[in-house]
């Protein structure tokens, strides 16, 4: 009776611990009963750091803690540039919120596996979640990828096409360098094998194409509202219909990799306004970018690399996130951006690496319609020039950033890193609401130290 006892608790306890029942070929996925899925759950408890001895961002806590150059506040106090206030230093800031939880699950279908991946962490940067320490820390829960896949066909939100994961450097900033797509996106996409040992993949991903919002000088409201369609004389700009397509091919081998990789892009707005009893059409521009990079395996080492750039590249950089088009009342003018960076891991033993890496990031004035730089005609165009238009989103004509660091593996499932970032940005001329310019344009220099404790689930 005992014995029967034991055997019914037994059976119990292992419907509860489908962990035990792990499939045969991958360490860590287990069958989930009574089904014909599998699946397994990954993830990492984090804690990062920053200490910032120059420039860094006022609101750290409820926007980007991690380097953002594009809106880096300058070195000194401008009233040209609307800067009124000192830059605060030696600042010290920790964080957990970029630990993270996903789960992957494949299931049998008459067409092959189907895999579902959903994956989230806490890093969301929205200023009115009260997530500080102020309420016990609490971020919220965001959304970094959720698709599906079946053969070559993936639908979900997951990385862009644009992305090259293999050619990143190996950072312990969250936000690697400027120069790089940091995009994930809805999509639909597809993929097949170009060769034996390349890929060929194209998809069609949601449009969002960050544009200016013409006479308020300011990113557009993504909402489609009435007050939004007819403000400031440029009406809503940001009522994309027509997908981001593109193309990657990527050839990998046993000394590393290489991906080329393109992209169109749809601009369209300024419409929906009546004028003389008539609806006036939107304006439009097609934007473009193009992208090769890759990594080569140097005995133990790596090195990788990259060069992108385009009309209207926009999101595609993150340091040109702001920096994609710009509707002037006459037409979308399109900004011209190329980056670049590059990346070398010295391997010292099976527990240390370092990294040395540079990126940069130049941007080109496209003009406006009006004859005028494009700079200058969004500053005097918002009243009071620069200065009302504030310095988060002054026009930026270069980042530079340059980082070093050093890895140390403290087990299977537990490391450690520390960081030296530096950056600057640079902004175009400054002007004011009438007449030339105020300044050759303002400098912010980040001087940083960055920290991290990272542990695996598994």
């Amino acid at each position: 009776m005992n014995n029967n006892f034991t055997k019914k608790a037994l059976t119990a306890s292992l419907m509860m611990l489908p962990f035990a029942l792990v499939a045969a070929d991958a360490p860590g996925v287990f069958k989930v009963p009574g089904t014909d899925s599998t699946m397994k759950i990954y993830g990492f408890a984090e804690l990062n750091g920053t200490y910032d001895m120059g420039a860094h961002n006022t609101d750290i806590d409820d926007y980007d803690w991690a380097s953002c150059l594009m809106t880096l506040p300058f070195d000194k106090a401008t009233a040209a540039s609307g800067q009124t206030y000192s830059q605060k230093k030696n600042s010290l800031y920790m964080t957990g919120r970029t630990s993270r939880l996903g789960v992957t699950t494949t299931s049998p279908s008459d067409f092959g596996p189907i895999t579902m991946v959903l994956e989230g962490d806490f890093n969301s940067p929205s200023p009115n979640n009260f997530s500080s320490p102020v309420t016990t820390n609490g971020n919220t829960f965001r959304l970094r990828k959720a698709y599906g896949q079946i053969g070559g066909f993936l639908f979900g939100q997951t990385w862009s096409n644009f992305f090259d994961g293999d050619s990143l450097p190996d950072t312990v900033d969250f936000n690697a360098v400027p120069s790089a797509c940091l995009e994930r996106i809805p999509m639909l996409q597809y993929t097949w094998a170009a060769g034996s040992k390349s890929t060929l993949s194209v998809s069609a991903e949601f449009p969002f194409n960050r544009q200016w919002l013409g006479n308020s000088g300011g990113v557009s409201s993504e909402r489609m509202t009435g007050s939004n369609d007819t403000s400031y004389g440029n009406g809503n700009i940001s009522s994309q219909s027509i997908p981001d397509l593109h193309a990657n091919w990527t050839y990998s081998d046993g000394w590393g990799h290489v991906s080329v990789r393109g992209v169109a892009m749809f601009y369209q707005g300024g419409g929906n306004q009546l004028v003389n009893g008539t609806t006036t059409p939107d304006n439009s521009a097609t934007g473009w970018g193009g992208a090769v990079s890759g990594h080569f395996n140097i005995a133990k080492d790596t090195f990788v690399w990259s060069v992108q750039g385009g009309d209207g590249i926009g999101r595609m950089m993150f340091g040109s996130l702001f920096q994609g088009g710009i509707n002037d009342g006459q037409k979308i003018d399109l900004w011209k951006g190329v980056g670049w960076h590059v990346g070398y891991t010295h391997v010292w033993d099976a527990k240390w690496r370092s990294n040395l890496i540079y990126s940069q990031v130049n941007m080109s004035d496209p003009g406006a319609s009006n004859g005028q730089s494009l700079n200058r005609w969004i500053e005097q165009t918002w009243a009071g020039g620069a200065a009302a238009l504030g310095p988060d989103l002054l026009p930026n004509k270069t980042l530079q950033n340059a980082m070093f660091n050093t890895f140390y593996q403290i087990s299977k499932t537990a490391s450690c890193g520390i960081e030296y970032a530096w950056g600057t940005r640079k902004t175009f001329e400054t002007y004011g609401a009438t007449g030339g310019p105020l300044d050759s344009g303002n400098t912010g220099t980040q001087k940083r130290i960055n920290f991290q404790f990272h542990l695996n689930f598994f």
